[in-house]
């Protein structure tokens, strides 16, 4: 059985950890393995960090192990308070069960009871047909696309597609 609740400060461990899976499992995320050093105590002031500005991070849990995270963080600024960025990551074990659409539904009735919200951002490589699918099936649209965002070791581009949603 699956429980997404919301990160509390003592996941930093475990959260490291599934962070470090991750990154090593593909061409999905931004970060690449060797460029991921984050200390313990970094962690915690990071949770902290978003409990105080009021951003919202979920954990998806099997058992005792952190299996997925979403991070959603607001606008900071006045003229982007109205909106919301996230991004999401599950362990390839635990992809194609759902697990993404309700971690997303979660930040959606969050977003939707938000009363400066109005609107969640989220940014995508352009291969990723899986997350995408996810992404327009809760209603998700493409509103643009950065042209070869991202270079690959190997020497081949990602764009990079934004997306939106409003909630309000």
């Amino acid at each position: 059985m699956m429980n997404i609740r919301e990160a509390r400060i003592e996941d930093a461990e475990a959260l490291l950890i599934h962070a470090i899976k991750v990154y090593g499992e593909g061409r999905n995320l931004l970060t690449v393995p060797e460029e991921f050093n984050v200390t313990i105590e970094q962690e915690v002031q990071w949770l902290q960090d978003n409990e105080e500005k009021g951003h919202l991070t979920l954990v998806a849990e099997q058992g005792s192990n952190i299996v997925g995270m979403l991070n959603a963080t607001r606008g900071s600024r006045k003229r982007v308070k109205h909106i919301c960025m996230f991004g999401i990551s599950i362990q390839e074990k635990y992809c194609n069960n759902g697990l993404g659409s309700q971690m997303i539904n979660r930040l959606l009735e969050w977003a939707k009871a938000d009363e400066e919200i109005e609107k969640v951002c989220l940014e995508v490589f352009a291969h990723n047909d899986r997350a995408i699918h996810v992404y327009e099936k809760l209603g998700f649209k493409v509103e643009g696309r950065k042209e070869k965002h991202v270079k690959f070791e190997d020497g081949i581009y990602s764009d990079e597609l934004i997306m939106g949603l409003f909630v309000k």
